[in-house]
């Protein structure tokens, strides 16, 4: 394969793509990291410095050429599996690597190789009873034997060392150290997409040290040890985080990662307009959580601003959460003619506006967008335009008992676009008679008060979310929409639901779902996932918005940024121009 510097190299002011070494990209923005240990780590910000400090078996090239930026390649593994190299089994369910030579931890004792048993060690974390990860449900259904394993730890004592004892102490039957150098995992089924599950973040080795630690807690914040080009050498909560360059990482063993920069630092805990300004004169190199402003979008498009990227990827954001299991005003949400005449009543052209118009978002009327191989357009509660149909959503919700309205609270975070993208749908919605209190919340509050509250889901805090939601990875990635925001295969009431925030379940889903995730003919599976997605969509369980483009804003000094599935592309293979003004060196 190609070294990365060779591929899809933005040019310099002088013409020429030759990459330089050196310099610390400054990143500037509002919030923080949701966790930086990987078996936890799933917010999208976070996602692209994990690419800078982990590795995992396989992993993806950075592209802007779609079909490149969709094929799996070797990372840590010599090679990817297949039938024909036969590390693949015939039934399609065994899956063999050999890991590279000269992969190395950055351990505190010195440098050390990576094993086949960190390996093992990281699928088995993401089921610690402690801190079970929000991937979970990826493995649990596909690895044979996660779930025992996962069983087999839930009742363990309840400390990091007793718990950690357990979890060395017991296999898993479809995750196999043969080795040091060799692995093997089997799945419960053949499946069409079972190594994009193994390039995910969350299937990343974990070192033993890592036993030591309950998964996200602060403490492991501060010991995290590194595998990939870079690692973490300063960790503020909510006000700064710096990385250097990892002296145990052999260019030699990355053909993913060229690692131009010597560093990253991302200051935090700035307003959106600071930020913006800081890059826009060229003070701080790239935005961290938060997009370009809304006002400022105009003239950046009208003149072709090269410092502003935009990349369709396939991001299903906003959609608007119902939350069903809410007892407010009898129930409503629970109720399908009223989730329907909310299909309705959003004006969707609105929100686009605030999202930067139709060059940076499509109306979306379906979940799977036209990126993802299994997408076919639907449009069962289309309106002209997106404009909604308030007219009809006022039938609708009298037919269903609310003649005079409704009153609902919508959730949303609290910075950036989604203050003003409320207030379009607060806005929209009372054109139909729904009337809307908005609840701001952090984006920790977000996740950590309302979508993995079960009290907070039952007891009427909240009716609506605004949210988004981005791909795990491209190509044929139906499951990353449909899985996690709809499936409720084995969970409990009171149980931990993932990304379902709405709480929906729906057994026809289930069983489509179980149908699709076990075939191993792709076209098949697509075709059941868009069974999927009509079921979802006929029971109006959550208002699809838009499918937003990734669009980020740099200085002009920054070169080679390159797309991936994560909200601020590839930062392991940009480059940096010798001053702000953007000239290249020599």
């Amino acid at each position: 394969m190609a070294r990365p510097e060779t591929l899809d190299l933005t040019r310099g002011a002088d013409g020429r793509t030759t990459p330089r070494r050196g310099g610390t990209l400054t990143m500037v923005g509002a919030g923080d990291v949701d966790h930086l240990d990987p078996a936890l780590a799933y917010h999208t910000v976070t996602r692209g410095i994990l690419r800078a400090y982990t590795r995992q078996l396989v992993g993806y090239v950075a592209s802007r050429n779609r079909e490149e930026a969709g094929k799996l390649v070797a990372d840590l593994a010599v090679e990817v599996p297949t039938a024909a190299n036969g590390l693949v089994t015939r039934d399609g369910t065994r899956f063999a690597f050999t890991l590279r030579d000269g992969i190395r931890w950055d351990a505190p004792g010195g440098p050390r190789p990576i094993t086949a048993g960190d390996v093992v060690r990281g699928i088995k974390r993401l089921a610690h009873p402690m801190a079970n990860s929000p991937g979970l449900a990826y493995y649990l259904n596909a690895v044979d034997g996660m779930a025992e394993f996962r069983d087999a730890l839930a009742d363990a004592p309840g400390t990091a060392q007793e718990v950690a004892e357990r979890l060395e102490e017991t296999p898993i039957s479809g995750v196999v150290a043969l080795n040091d150098t060799e692995v093997v995992f089997t799945t419960r089924y053949p499946m069409s997409d079972f190594l994009n599950m193994l390039a995910l973040p969350f299937a990343t080795p974990a070192p033993v040290e890592y036993l030591d630690f309950v998964p996200g807690s602060p403490e492991l914040d501060q010991a995290i040890i590194a595998s990939g080009p870079y690692r973490l050498t300063g960790y503020v909560p909510r006000e700064r985080i710096e990385l250097r360059r990892n002296p145990a990482w052999d260019p030699a063993t990355d053909d993913l990662r060229a690692a131009h920069i010597d560093g990253i630092v991302i200051r935090e805990g700035l307003d959106e307009r600071e930020a913006h300004d800081l890059v826009a004169v060229g003070e701080a190199d790239m935005l961290w959580d938060i997009q370009p402003l809304t006002e400022e979008l105009p003239p950046l498009l009208a003149t072709d601003d090269p410092r502003l990227e935009v990349y369709p990827a396939g991001l299903f954001s906003p959609y608007i959460v119902v939350n069903f299991a809410s007892p407010a005003q009898d129930g409503a949400t629970g109720k399908r003619a009223v989730r329907t005449a909310l299909q309705y009543a959003v004006d969707k052209a609105a929100v686009s506006e605030v999202w930067g118009g139709p060059r940076l978002n499509d109306i979306a009327d379906q979940v799977l967008p036209p990126l993802c191989l299994a997408h076919r357009e639907t449009r069962p509660h289309g309106t002209d335009a997106g404009r909604g149909d308030p007219e009809r959503a006022r039938r609708l919700l009298a037919e269903a008992g609310y003649p005079d309205g409704l009153t609902l609270r919508l959730v949303f975070r609290d910075r950036d676009i989604h203050p003003a993208t409320a207030e379009a749908v607060r806005e929209s919605l009372a054109r139909a008679g729904i009337r809307v209190e908005l609840v701001p919340a952090s984006i920790t509050e977000l996740f950590s008060e309302f979508f993995s509250s079960t009290a907070s889901a039952r007891t009427g805090d909240w009716e609506l979310a605004l949210t988004g939601w981005e791909p795990d990875w491209y190509g044929n990635n139906a499951r990353t929409y449909l899985q996690p925001l709809f499936d409720s295969r084995d969970v409990p009431e009171d149980g931990d639901w993932g990304a379902n925030f709405g709480r929906y379940r729906n057994e026809r889903v289930n069983e489509l779902l179980t149908a699709a995730l076990t075939s191993a003919d792709e076209q098949r599976a697509g075709e059941l996932f868009r069974e999927v997605e009509a079921e979802v969509l006929r029971d109006a369980a959550i208002v699809p918005v838009l499918f937003a483009h990734q669009y980020w804003f740099h200085s002009t000094r920054v070169r080679n940024w390159l797309p991936y599935p994560v909200l601020n592309g590839d930062l392991t293979n940009l480059w940096l121009a010798d001053d702000a003004r953007g000239e290249p060196s020599n």
